[in-house]
């Protein structure tokens, strides 16, 4: 770049004049190599020059947005950027090949500043001579930290409004539920001697006390702030459970389903997937006002090299899974602008609210490594296609699981401190304890939990331990425990779904975590997975 001049043009007229009709022989401006240097240096993006990932000529924003000197990047290796070796090998990876294949890239990723800060930014790559590749690329960088902030408050409002709703499909399952636990708790009342008929009814609330703590699983997911919790998957269990949820919301639309039998497995994090999949189960149900149908169908597929995708995929076994609606369709204009940010095609005034966001859908999607497609046309309804990459995992997180008879708990003999301020779980708690063999010492709060664990030490084997309680909470009912024992065995116990400070836990000595509600069968379980490890 140094010591040429750069051409570019610019076409003037001067104010209150107009071009010659029959001579467009204007006088064009050409910017010197300055003029080019000063608009580069003062360009709000990070601009420089890779050639065999070593870094070349870099704009003063490049290094301010990274926190280095002027010029001190020259000659570095761009490896410098990455906060680690996987993440450059994947940039690298992607860009070089889009930009062999395209002419040009662009990749979401976080850069390391000089400082050690981290930070969200977009990479733009492209050929400095689309004919020859041996004179390096241009890269771009943009901050995006503010732009994932917006994103992250704009996702958070929209799961807000998801939940708003399907609260009353949700109210209206929590009360079926109700309802079944009422009927078989009366029917039970009515003769406790029926030995048979009483099992059978408790087997019964037992499944319905399973479903209603699917429910709050579920909410608590929305609730998770984003967070990815990647597990195996079987996305015909995820689309069936969405659809469960939504039914009782309309029923008025008919729901067709075509489930592929040896659907691929996926790795992907459960409640985010549920969202997208509900917010375009509920997005098909707004564009039919009145009755109408949701067809909705998965397949597996498989991307070659060669595609003809008009953008970059990596090629291998996918799954698709296609929401399609009867409603009022989409012209070509309405679509190009669905997955944008604050796009809605409802009106501020309208009360049944601005629409569930498409970029939230779109983003979740492409976290996911995976792809979005839309057909419509006005008047003809609109098909989505959710297009996931398939995993090598053999394992599922089996979403149901069956429990099992009480002969085949696992049980024990040692002495467990329970830790809870809810009466009723101290009560339940300590009869599932006694029933498994163990010797139960009970605890109503933080500070009596730390006091009878100073006297009882050597003979506690295990803390089971809630974390919103009066006095002193689980946190520091935690610490003070393992002040007295640092090999103290502690065992979270919460209504909360696991996040940031469940981890931390779990990440500063605790051994397990159990959410409430959990069945005899998952406590016996959780219990002997911790004191069996040695």
């Amino acid at each position: 770049m140094e010591g040429q001049h750069h051409k570019t043009s610019f076409t003037t007229y001067s104010k209150g004049c107009s071009a010659p009709e029959d001579s467009f022989d204007l006088k064009m401006q050409a910017l010197t190599f300055e003029e080019m240097k000063t608009i580069l240096d003062f360009s709000p993006a990070g601009i420089g020059i890779v050639k065999n990932r070593v870094l070349g000529w870099t704009n003063d924003i490049f290094h301010s947005m990274l926190g280095y000197e002027p010029n001190s990047l020259k000659g570095k290796n761009t490896r410098i950027l990455y906060a680690d070796q996987k993440e450059y090998d994947r940039v690298g990876s992607v860009l070089y090949s889009s930009v062999d294949r395209y002419g040009n890239g662009l990749v979401e990723t976080r850069l390391v500043r000089k400082d050690g800060t981290i930070f969200d930014c977009g990479v733009r790559a492209s050929r400095l001579d689309k004919k020859d590749a041996s004179k390096g690329i241009i890269v771009v960088i943009t901050d995006t930290s503010e732009l994932k902030l917006l994103q992250i408050q704009l996702q958070q409002a929209q799961k807000m409004e998801a939940i708003g709703v399907l609260a009353g499909g949700i109210s209206h399952d929590f009360n079926n539920i109700l309802m079944g636990i009422q009927g078989h708790l009366s029917l039970m009342q009515i003769d406790m001697t029926a030995t048979e008929k009483v099992a059978a009814h408790t087997k019964h609330i037992g499944r319905l006390v399973k479903t209603a703590a699917e429910l709050t699983s579920r909410l608590l997911g929305f609730a998770r702030g984003g967070k990815y919790q990647i597990t195996a998957l079987n996305i015909n269990e995820l689309v069936a459970l969405a659809l469960n949820i939504f039914k009782p919301t309309r029923k008025d639309i008919l729901i067709h389903e075509a489930y592929e039998e040896k659907l691929h497995i996926v790795d992907a994090d459960q409640s985010q997937l549920e969202q997208v999949f509900l917010n375009l189960i509920i997005n098909a149900s707004q564009a039919m006002p009145e009755q109408g149908d949701i067809f909705v169908t998965t397949q597996n597929m498989f991307i070659k090299e060669d595609h003809d995708y008009p953008f970059e995929i990596q090629p291998g076994r996918y799954i698709k899974v296609t929401i399609k609606d009867t409603g009022i369709g989409m012209d070509m204009e309405t679509q190009k602008k669905i997955f944008d940010p604050f796009f809605s095609t409802k009106e501020i005034s309208d009360k049944k609210g601005r629409g569930l966001g498409l970029s939230t859908v779109f983003g979740i999607v492409k976290n996911h490594g995976g792809f979005i497609l839309v057909d419509s046309e006005k008047g003809k309804g609109a098909s989505f296609h959710v297009c996931l990459p398939a995993s090598n995992n053999i394992l599922v997180k089996k979403i149901n699981e069956e429990l099992k008879p009480f002969e085949h708990m696992q049980k024990g003999s040692e002495t467990v401190l329970l830790v809870d301020d809810e009466e009723e779980i101290i009560n339940v708690g300590k009869n599932f304890l006694e029933k498994l063999g163990y010797k139960p010492l009970i605890a109503r709060n933080g500070l009596e939990a730390v006091e009878i664990f100073r006297l009882y030490k050597d003979e506690i084997s295990l803390v089971v331990l809630d974390l919103i309680m009066p006095k002193m909470n689980g946190k520091q009912a935690f610490s003070e425990i393992k002040s007295i024992q640092e090999d103290a065995r502690i065992l979270i116990s919460t209504g909360y779904a696991v996040d940031d400070k469940i981890e931390g836990f779990l990440n500063k000595g605790c051994h397990g975590f159990i959410q409430k509600p959990f069945s005899l069968n998952e406590f016996a379980r959780a219990l002997r997975k911790i004191l069996d490890k040695r």
